[in-house]
This record gives C-alpha cells, structure tokens and sequence, in this order.
C-alpha cells in the first residue's frame, strides 16, 4: 500500500464568502453503519460521518490552497469527545505547522526538512511547556511508523511525546482510510489529485502528522 496525499481542493471567491457566512460547525447524534459524506457546494468545507470501533465519528474541515502552501482545519467529534486538528503545509510540505486538541490540551509540532535529506527535524511541545527539539531518520520511521525508534543521534531525550496531557479516542490513520478513504464526496473535494511526491522519505512529514494520537489529518492523503 503507497501513502498518498490528496490535494486540497481550491477555493473560490464565492466559497469565501460562503464559508464566512455559514456556521463552521455543526454535530448532531445521528448515527451511521458506515462512512458517509456531504460535500456544501457553495463553500470549502465538508462533513463526513462514520462508525469506528471508538464510537461514532464526525469530522468537518475546511481546506485553502494558496500556490505551494495549504492549510486545513478541522473540528471533530468521536462520540462525546471533542477533536481538534489544524495544519499549515509550506512549500509542498518541506515544512508543516500542526496542532492536535482535545480535552483542553493540545500538542503543537513543526516537522522540517534538513541539509540531509534523510533526516527531518521535529520541533514538539504540550501545551504551554518547553519544547523538544529531535532528528528523526526518516527511512526507520517510514518502515516502522515507531518514532522513538528513528531517533537519529539522540542527544538527551529519547522519548518522543507528542501526547501530553491529551487523552484521544483510540483510532488510526488506516482505520480513518477504511471508513472515510472512498467517499464520493471526500474524493470529489479533494478533487482525487495524487500527491506530489512518489513516496518513501519524500512523505515523511506527511505520514508524521497523521500518526499523532487523534489526528485525522490523514484523510488529507490518499492510501492505494
């Protein structure tokens, strides 16, 4: 199976204004066997809603495209357990910016390119504490998805949190694929576009922010 990343859908100007003027968020407790999406038309915004083995899941997420940067928000719910995950890509996600909430605490991470390109810089902090700073080979992760595993050099530390003080539902970015992966309306706005990178080390960041405990950023990527 390659991970791929769905693009963002682009945003036009009568979606902004849509957008603004539309409520973001809104869940109700209607429940669903299987995995199913609405696409609004008139804005950048979609919902799905679907059945894990943590309970019902609802996500809404807003997506804007702008040259080789993205950034999406999205606002979840697994039964009664609020899910937050935002994300900014720059320059096809040399660098990617994201924050994972939930319970009233939050992870904020920034993954990087380096001078090697097997090795990624993280930069990870909970809440409001000191952050760490840590390289990670990427070629190990890729294979084993175990971070603490692909620390390259450690130097100090060598535990990874990237949890804190969050306490997530148990789901994966494989089990968001199975429930979430095609729908019609997912595929149609991200338009199905393939990633811009082939694989292995190159998608590094990628599959990094999707593996972080509560991230649904992986429905941002396509699994074939």
């Amino acid at each position: 199976m390659t991970f791929e990343r769905r693009d963002f859908l682009k945003l036009g100007t009568v979606g902004m204004a849509a957008a603004m003027a539309t409520p973001a968020f809104a869940f109700n407790d209607d429940s669903a066997a299987k995995g199913k999406g609405s696409l609004r038309g008139d804005c950048s915004w979609i919902r799905l809603e679907g059945q894990l083995k943590a309970g019902h899941m609802i996500i809404e997420a807003r997506s804007f495209d702008e040259g080789k940067d993205r950034t999406v928000i999205m606002h979840s719910k697994l039964d009664s357990v609020d899910l937050y995950s935002g994300m900014f890509s720059h320059d096809l996600e040399s660098s990617i910016f994201a924050v994972f909430r939930d319970n009233d605490h939050s992870t904020s991470l920034v993954v990087s390119n380096t001078d090697d390109a097997k090795i990624g810089r993280l930069l990870v902090w909970n809440d409001s504490a000191a952050p760490g700073v840590f390289a990670i080979d990427k070629e190990k992760f890729m294979d084993s998805e175990n971070l603490n595993a692909s620390l390259h050099n450690p130097q100090g530390a060598t535990v990874v949190d990237v949890l804190g003080k969050r306490k997530p539902p148990a789901f994966t970015w494989r089990e968001l694929e199975a429930v979430f992966g095609d729908d019609l309306a997912l595929n149609e706005f991200m338009r199905g576009r393939k990633s811009h990178h082939a694989g292995g080390v190159q998608e590094f960041a990628c599959r990094f922010v999707s593996i972080v405990p509560g991230s649904t950023v992986a429905l941002l990527w396509q699994a074939r």
